[in-house]
């Protein structure tokens, strides 16, 4: 049985080998692969070593490490007190290495060679034996010719601050004590609660079908960053989590995760009073990266129903500032001046909103200001002998955020690329008209191409234009570009 779960909006279970090049099939339950498997141990790493498991003439290379492990404890495949594991090293496609002294939960696979090579990679759930207990649990008693079912898992709070795609939070995610894990089959109910390391089991439950109900603490909900309730179709994936164990076969581990649930929402209106309806952006930052370059700033983004109401789910106490375009520049899709809660344009006016632990907090509306004006802006594409070039292709891209840096390490990680606005074409004459935003910054490449093959045969430089109004003709010169 393969198990892929969610509880709430964030709890999944799922696993993904695809790294350094390797694709795996998703990963079997512990009593699937103990039966897959042609050994099975917990063993500690003695040494590893170079391996080369041609044999003469062979092309074919099974393995480039030997790991020798001694066998703490056996439970499928193992003869002696030392067993030889073959991989490739890890960086290569799959490949997984030990470090000596560790103590790991192998399972090998044995090669169709006489000799018998075992062998394990990164797709198989052979890792490190720390925290494994409930498996090396489930393994023990199925090879003991009794399995003795269980639902174990672990439970963890999400400690991230509001910047949701950001992965440098220190402690991201701890154990959480105390939190009641049921586990319910028609009228037999089963109950754990979660240890100081988030650790939970119920062992020894009957075979069946059970739902899996998680009762968090007040202020607390289950589920990690995405928690879009936009669907009753989503709310019902989420909610419904089920489980089934039979004679032979154990559910894999369950990792819960849950975050305080702290909220903001209110609604958006138009300047006449009209609900702004749906898809509108409101964005909120920290108070303390509002001063920040724009890709900078902590930010979430939340976008209005079809009665113009907006929320924000799962969010840390804190100070925020509430708006639209607080995080980013104005853009054709949403082309409205950086505005702040309740409805200024400067920064030193905006009324900050404190938000207590798990509190919720309503009624923050926000009115949209009058869009920013469009500004046309008119050139020519020649080639370098001053003729019209016609047909010829103006890309534009949205200068958002701040450029790359050669050197800076900060930069060059939190670097946002231009973002690409659309194109146009130039006409018989070589000429063409942009519409872009007052105020804004933009970049234009300009190339041609030849329509068969969408092979560029015309290149101009980069040109960086901002938009304002009275701006003069631009004008883009194409020069052929090189066969080499």
């Amino acid at each position: 049985m393969r198990i892929k779960i969610a509880i709430g909006f964030g709890f999944l279970l799922l696993f993904s080998s695809d790294v350094f090049g390797c694709t795996c099939a998703m990963r079997g339950t512990p009593t699937e692969e103990f039966r897959d498997a042609s050994t099975v141990f917990v063993g500690t790493v003695i040494e590893v070593n170079g391996a080369d498991t041609r044999s003469p003439g062979e092309g074919f290379r099974f393995g480039n490490l030997r790991t020798t492990f001694k066998v703490d404890e056996a439970f499928k495949g193992v003869r002696g007190d030392e067993v030889d594991i073959y991989t490739s090293s890890q960086g290569t496609a799959c490949g997984i290495t030990f470090e000596p002294g560790s103590r790991v939960l192998v399972y090998a696979y044995g090669s169709e060679k006489k000799d018998k090579f075992l062998s394990t990679s990164i797709c198989s759930r052979t890792r490190n034996a720390e925290k494994r207990e409930d498996e090396i649990a489930v393994l023990r008693s199925v090879a003991n010719g009794r399995l003795i079912p269980r639902i174990y898992g672990a439970v963890y709070e999400l400690i991230r601050g509001i910047d949701l795609l950001g992965t440098d939070y220190p402690n991201d995610r701890q154990p959480m004590e105390g939190v009641k894990i049921l586990a319910r089959s028609g009228s037999s109910t089963f109950k754990a609660v979660s240890d100081a390391e988030g650790r939970f089991r119920i062992v020894g439950i009957p075979p069946g079908t059970y739902s899996i109900i998680v009762d968090p603490p007040k202020g607390y909900k289950v589920g990690g960053d995405n928690w879009d309730e936009s669907t009753d179709e989503e709310k019902s994936f989420y909610r419904d989590l089920q489980v089934t164990i039979t004679d032979s076969d154990n559910p894999d581990a369950l990792t819960i995760e849950t975050r305080v649930d702290g909220r903001i929402a209110g609604r958006v209106f138009l300047t006449d009073g009209r609900p702004a309806g749906e898809d509108v952006r409101v964005v909120l930052i920290t108070r303390s990266t509002a001063h920040l370059d724009v890709g900078d700033i902590e930010s979430v983004p939340a976008y209005t129903n079809s009665s113009g109401r907006f929320e924000f789910f799962g969010i840390p106490p804190g100070e925020y500032l509430l708006g639209f375009n607080i995080d980013f520049s104005p853009n054709k899709r949403f082309p409205f001046p950086r505005w702040y809660y309740p409805g200024l344009p400067d920064i030193s006016q905006a009324v900050p909103i404190i938000l207590g632990r798990a509190e919720k907090l309503e009624g923050m509306n926000l009115t949209l200001p009058q869009p920013i004006r469009e500004i046309k802006v008119r050139g020519k594409a020649v080639d370098k002998e001053g003729l019209p070039v016609k047909g010829a292709t103006i890309e534009i891209y949205g200068l958002y955020h701040r450029e790359w840096q050669d050197g800076d390490p900060y930069s060059q990680k939190y670097v946002r690329q231009p973002t690409f606005e659309g194109r146009v074409e130039t006409d018989l004459n070589g000429d063409f008209e942009l519409v872009l935003l007052e105020g804004n910054k933009y970049r234009l490449n300009p190339f041609l191409s030849m329509k068969d093959s969408y092979k560029v045969v015309l290149r101009g430089e980069r040109i960086e234009v901002i938009a304002e109004p009275g701006m003069d003709p631009l004008r883009v010169v194409l020069e052929r570009v090189s066969e080499k």
